[in-house]
């Protein structure tokens, strides 16, 4: 093989090597800016509103309160009210699934379990 030969090869193999290379970074740069736009319509739609740093306070103030519209998420209550909200969503999940078995039971008249019955 002559020696020019050569060169045209590798000038050959190192321009298809840069055209792939920019084709695939191409590719990657659309997937990027894509998933970057779903990402920020995600961000949209779960957006919460945070009180600004000067009304903490007041805002804090309001939601503690009960005042409507002023959601508090359940990170910046104190531990005992989310541990009772907790116990009593529990307890309530129980009793309906109590009360569901018991009207289950009943309406294919088998017997109850005496653990449902909470008067026994």
């Amino acid at each position: 093989m002559l020696w020019w030969m050569w060169i045209v090869l590798w000038v050959a193999l190192v321009a298809v090597s840069v055209i792939f290379l920019v084709v695939v970074g191409f590719r990657v740069f659309r997937r990027g800016m894509r998933t970057l736009g779903e990402f920020g319509a995600a961000m949209d739609r779960l957006q919460v509103d945070v009180p600004a740093a000067g009304s903490e306070d007041d805002a804090a103030g309001a939601a503690r309160s009960g005042a409507p519209g002023i959601p508090v998420p359940a990170v910046f209550s104190p531990p005992a009210t989310v541990r009772a909200a907790r116990d009593l969503a529990r307890t309530r999940r129980i009793d309906d699934r109590r009360a569901r078995r018991i009207a289950k039971r009943a309406e294919r008249e088998q017997p109850q379990l005496l653990q449902d019955m909470p008067h026994l």
